[in-house]
């Protein structure tokens, strides 16, 4: 029997240390596409790589059987054309280019019919990036070619989640790949082609509720300890999560995130998303994982925004009837982010400047309760 492949875009510390490694565990033999000449010759001529594991202890794992090609190769169109699975780990502004080779690819599977379904799933740091990357690749076919793809090609959603922490004292080779061990990996399978079975990663029906609940959850926390770090001078996410007041601030806006998800969605029980939230304040808590509050806080108009994870827990967790106090000062503290280097903190700041900080909430967060903009604006007045 024929070993199955998938072809994994980006062989960087994700794609080699998370995807890679789970799907070399789940039998998969791998090829790695990538932009860089260097990094796939290194791929080419190397028989394995380690992944290491970061927490209590420090343990390693090796991958083998892989190979590469450059991304924009015909050798990575002829990968396509043939292979089971095909993954990305390239960072949600470099799918527009993955989609040009997948959509070659896959008009030269069907010149060669191949009618074996396959799937793609993009397992990017962000919402709904599998459609994205599907639009992509569909707005680059003809009508002949998309109703082929619709019936043979699977563009299944995700939701992944794992650190990689610094290299610096772990790595010895280029290609270590060194992540914590904590990972999540859910897939929806409704829109799966055929079967699909990944040790490690979870099919799921209904993908939103994972999707908020590391929006929420995870990254709220996230933002809200680089803010309430950022506030006290504090450099790191572990040391801002070693201040006391800060640790407790973080739970009480995982609290009140879990209790709006909770409301929202029966499939998610407040146990459950409890107990997700202490592995996340845990994760936070690594020895090994040093993420500055400037990295963690950046782009306040963005993580300030209606949608994204401070503001979508408010609105949540208030249309359950629920007390947000932690949320307010999250919220709050965002727009206390002074960050000189960070381009949308400026503007925060000038916009509290010339319009002062009820407008400045308005704009930033689309939120129209003057009610909810009014208490941001007094936990804000309050720091």
């Amino acid at each position: 029997m024929m070993k199955r492949r998938a072809v994994h875009f980006g062989a960087g510390n994700i794609g080699r240390g998370f995807i890679g490694l789970l799907l070399h565990q789940a039998g998969y033999e791998v090829v790695f596409a990538d932009v860089v000449p260097a990094l796939v010759e290194q791929l080419q001529t190397a028989r394995s790589y380690r992944v290491i594991t970061l927490d209590e202890t420090v343990d390693e794992a090796e991958v083998t059987g892989f190979r590469a090609v450059l991304l924009d190769s015909t050798a990575c169109r002829s990968e396509i054309a043939t292979a089971d699975l095909v993954t990305t780990a390239v960072g949600l502004g470099n799918l527009s280019g993955v989609a040009a080779v997948i959509a070659d690819g896959l008009r030269l599977r069907k010149v060669q019919g191949n009618e074996t379904p396959l799937n793609v799933l993009a397992c990017e740091n962000a919402v709904r990036a599998t459609s994205t990357l599907k639009e992509a690749v569909l707005a680059r076919v003809d009508d002949d070619l998309r109703d082929w793809i619709e019936a043979h090609v699977g563009f299944a959603d995700v939701a992944v989640d794992r650190i990689a922490p610094n290299r610096e004292g772990y790595a010895t080779h280029p290609l270590d790949a060194v992540v914590e061990r904590f990972f999540e990996w859910d897939i929806e399978q409704t829109a799966l082609r055929g079967d699909l079975a990944i040790p490690g990663a979870t099919l799921v029906q209904q993908l939103d509720p994972y999707l908020e609940r590391k929006l929420f959850i995870l990254n709220g926390a996230h933002a809200t300890a680089a803010y309430a770090g950022y506030k006290q001078g504090i450099r790191t996410i572990l040391e801002a999560m070693q201040a006391p007041g800060i640790a407790a601030l973080v739970e009480r806006v995982q609290h009140e995130a879990a209790a709006g998800l909770a409301h929202r969605y029966p499939s998610l029980d407040l146990s459950g998303l409890n107990a997700y939230a202490k592995d996340v304040r845990d994760r936070f808590l690594n020895p090994h994982i040093h993420d500055d509050v400037a990295r963690v806080g950046r782009d306040p108009m963005r993580k300030l925004s209606l949608g994204d994870r401070l503001v979508g827990p408010l609105r949540l967790a208030q249309a359950a009837g629920i007390e947000t106090p932690g949320l307010l000062q999250a919220i709050a503290l965002g727009f206390h982010y002074t960050n000189p280097q960070d381009e949308g903190a400026v503007r925060i700041q000038q916009m509290i400047q010339s319009s002062g900080i009820e407008a400045a909430v308005r704009t930033v967060t689309g939120l129209t309760d003057p009610h909810l903009c009014g208490a941001i604006a007094t936990a804000y007045r309050a720091m």
